[in-house]
């Protein structure tokens, strides 16, 4: 069985020319991304839990608590 011409080359091929780019400086990455935004961003809040969130979850919890220990008392008896 015979292999292929270049099998083991699986570059892209050129037509043999190479075109040399000069390097320069890389240019500053996103620099006018903030330029010229007219609203300021909004201040972070501090307290982002309030009272009511506070005591849903905790009634949640303690219904869950309660039927879990309703179960435990139903096993054992």
């Amino acid at each position: 069985m015979s292999t292929p011409p270049h099998a083991g080359n699986r570059s892209a091929p050129h037509s043999g020319i190479e075109h040399k780019v000069p390097p320069t400086e890389t240019p500053p990455a996103e620099s006018s991304t903030t330029e010229g935004i007219s609203v300021p961003e909004r201040p972070e809040l501090h307290n982002a839990w309030g009272f009511a969130p506070l005591v849903l979850i905790l009634g949640v919890v303690a219904i869950f608590l309660a039927g879990v220990i309703a179960m435990i008392v139903a096993l054992s008896s």
